[in-house]
């Protein structure tokens, strides 16, 4: 029998959270989608909670699904707070790749110019 309690002992049959309470909704919710399964959207869409706006509902295939998990997971945003937040800025940055970005010396006033991200130094 499948129940959806955690478990601390080790079993063939048990399932990992991540996929039974994240991979699998995703996973029913495209085929249903994607398969044009409209009772089994209509149902998946009311159970997870997601709204969609009155020109969206007609929305079939691709288009719907684009809608959907724009609308449910919002990983735009959710990336570009991540990369906001965990990739160096250019001026940090340009220190360690200067050499990988230019191919000349790294003496010389342009790999200087890259390594201290100045605007004013010679292309």
């Amino acid at each position: 029998k499948k129940t959806k309690k955690w478990s601390t002992t080790k079993s063939s049959d048990n399932e990992r959270a991540f996929n039974t309470y994240i991979l699998d909704p995703i996973f029913k919710l495209f085929d249903a989608i994607m398969n044009f399964k409209k009772d089994e959207t209509t149902k998946l869409l009311e159970t997870l909670k997601i709204k969609l706006a009155v020109e969206d509902r007609d929305k079939e295939g691709k288009p719907l699904l684009k809608v959907v998990m724009r609308t449910w997971l919002p990983a735009g945003d959710t990336l570009f707070h991540m990369i906001t937040i965990h990739l160096p800025s250019p001026v940090t940055a340009q220190k360690y790749r200067a050499e990988m970005l230019y191919e000349g010396p790294s003496d010389d006033a342009c790999c200087t110019g890259i390594r201290n991200c100045d605007a004013e130094a010679p292309l």
